[in-house]
């Protein structure tokens, strides 16, 4: 597959770890004593450039032209095999493999303080990434932590199959932080909000001497940040930036801006302003750890949210959480609470459709995260309150005006605000604080005690809190019956075994001919129509001639009826032997 057809496909890229990076075990043997011998110089000092000028690399509108390469492998060398720097001369052995992506396998090599990028055949067809990585070796680049390549590797016929790159170590940003309460409590057990504050603020300080050289990601890959403290911080795959006309190799729709994706445009050159879009979700996704900015819904996907920008959060006076977006009621709204209220508008402003931040041209750049996150950390590191140092806090901040209650369920205090105060019972809408009821938002959607067993599938089913209480009013105020089916059973049809029409199959009754001695499974519409014919059958059956008899007295033959038989049966009388007339003159 050619390299522009991979992006303009436009896939969603990631970086996977075929191994432990954050071990990097490298397996040394004899070759570790020969690695530590040999040093490598930046291609800088080879091809003269020396230090990066203050702003080395161009902001460019126009992607650079591509075209096919003159000479290219048939094949990449790979784990066992050797490559050769180009302007270092000094031939280094590929290791196990590390992480892989769309495009590239990383290698750890002989020498533990480089890996190898070896890209795959197809993209090396083009030229693209070979003008791209001489390009960036032209600048010494050296921020600590981005790992900057070092090198071109070749071969042992001379062709480009990758760079040199500095070591990394730590975690993928999407495996810890950005993987919630799992990924902090297996990664980070002991860090708070103060640790989260300076990790925030160590990501962004490299993303803005970043941008002060020029230099954009193009499209933010969080899986490509390797997290080995708060302070400790690599930048892998820095070939797969925005590097002047050289676009940005992966693409991860969580950071597309809105209006991409509304104008569902295929964008290989990204502006500053679409960068400081993503800078944004990438300090909300730090601060509130992994969380996606916007809420999906019920029928929405990741796509629409971000077009429609559903930012499910408000801050108070005039801004509200966007029409439609489900406010969050569990542990993310207490997350929320307990930001600062600049940084709250800043995201709000940002994220919500009709925020002042929230178009083209208006968007925040890093500098001003930066600040917010320090002034948030000061905040913190002065602060008596341990409840907003938690990473996730259990309620509330206290700020003297908030009404407390405690839940009756889960025994947590949490502000009035945060309860159910009312639910609709048949339409009718139902005071339930006024009852006593004490349920937090969070327990009201969690199990209760009450239960019952669906008649149609035998499961046992358990009620949310919620559901309990509305089911206690209804049978108190309301007369309501015994709940009898679940929910799947009530969406489940079968055939009518009368009229032939799927029906769910709770509203299926047996009906019983006793006339004709069957028994046949119909919908609640032909059991009554059947049980009408019922009657009129029986109501005809019992007028009709049962049986002829001659008169005891006149010898005439009379009849006697179904229902005169079944009446004298059931009394256990003889049938009559005169007739009607004979009964009448011997009386």
């Amino acid at each position: 597959m050619a390299f522009l057809d991979l992006l303009k496909k436009r896939k969603e890229t990631d970086v996977n770890e075929v191994s432990d990076v954050s071990t990097f075990a490298t397996n040394q043997n004899s070759d570790s004593t020969y690695s530590k011998q040999v040093s490598f110089r930046s291609a800088a000092d080879v091809l003269g450039s020396g230090e990066y000028s203050s702003r080395p690399f161009k902001l460019i509108a126009n992607p650079a032209s591509v075209e096919r390469s003159v000479r290219s492998p048939n094949r990449v060398p790979t784990a066992g095999e050797r490559v050769i720097t180009k302007y270092n001369g000094i031939v280094l052995y590929l290791k196990e493999a590390l992480m892989t992506d769309h495009i590239s396998i990383t290698y750890a090599t002989n020498h533990v303080d480089f890996f190898a990028k070896i890209y795959i055949v197809d993209v090396l067809r083009l030229d693209m990434l070979e003008n791209k990585a001489n390009r960036m070796l032209r600048e010494k680049i050296d921020i600590p932590g981005v790992c900057w390549p070092i090198d071109i590797l070749n071969d042992n016929n001379g062709y480009f199959v990758g760079i040199l790159v500095p070591a990394s170590r730590g975690v993928q940003l999407t495996r810890s932080i950005f993987n919630g309460a799992t990924g902090l409590s297996q990664f980070f057990p002991q860090w708070n909000k103060i640790d989260l504050c300076v990790l925030t603020v160590t990501i962004l300080d490299k993303i803005q001497k970043m941008h002060d050289l020029g230099l954009l990601f193009g499209c933010i890959n969080p899986a490509s940040i390797y997290i080995a403290g708060t302070q400790d911080v690599y930048f892998v795959d820095t070939d797969s930036w925005q590097v002047e006309g050289y676009p940005a190799l992966s693409h991860n729709q969580t950071f597309t801006p809105p209006e991409l994706l509304r104008d569902n445009k295929t964008l290989l050159i990204y502006t500053m302003d679409q960068e400081n879009y993503q800078i944004a979700v990438l300090a909300f996704m730090l601060m509130m750890p992994g969380k996606f900015p916007y809420t999906k819904g019920k029928n929405a996907d990741e796509r629409d949210s971000i077009i429609d920008m559903a930012f499910p959060f408000s801050v108070g006076g005039g801004m509200r959480r966007s029409r439609d977006a489900e406010r969050p009621s569990g542990i993310w709204r207490i997350v929320w609470d307990h930001l600062p209220y600049q940084m709250c508008d800043g995201f709000y402003n940002t994220f919500h459709s009709n925020g002042k931040y929230a178009q083209p041209g208006y968007r925040l750049d890093t500098t001003k995260w930066i600040k917010m996150t320090k002034d948030f950390n000061d905040t913190l590191m002065t602060s008596n309150g341990a409840g907003s140092r938690s990473m996730f806090p259990r309620t509330f901040r206290r700020d003297g005006k908030r009404v407390f209650v405690r839940c009756k369920i889960c025994g947590q205090e949490h502000p009035d605000y945060y309860f159910i105060h009312s639910i609709h019972v048949q339409q009718e809408k139902i005071d339930i604080w006024e009852r006593g009821y004490r349920i937090c938002l969070p327990c009201a959607s969690d199990q209760s005690n009450m239960s019952f067993r669906c008649e149609c599938c035998g499961r046992q089913f358990y009620y949310t809190n919620r559901t309990k209480v509305l089911h206690e009013i209804g049978k108190s105020d309301f007369d309501f019956k015994k709940q009898r089916w679940c929910k799947d059973c009530k969406k489940r049809t079968i055939k009518c075994g009368h009229c032939g029409q799927e029906v769910p199959i709770y509203q299926m009754r047996e009906f019983e001919d006793r006339l004709r001695n069957l028994r046949t499974s119909v919908c609640g519409n032909c059991f009554k129509e059947l049980i009408e014919k019922s009657k009129q059958e029986k109501e005809a059956w019992k007028n009709s001639v049962g049986r002829w008899v001659s008169c005891r007295s006149c010898g005439r033959s009379f009849s006697i009826t179904n229902g005169e038989i079944e009446y004298f049966s059931r009394k256990g009388y003889n049938l009559p032997t005169r007739c009607p007339n004979c009964r009448k003159k011997r009386y």
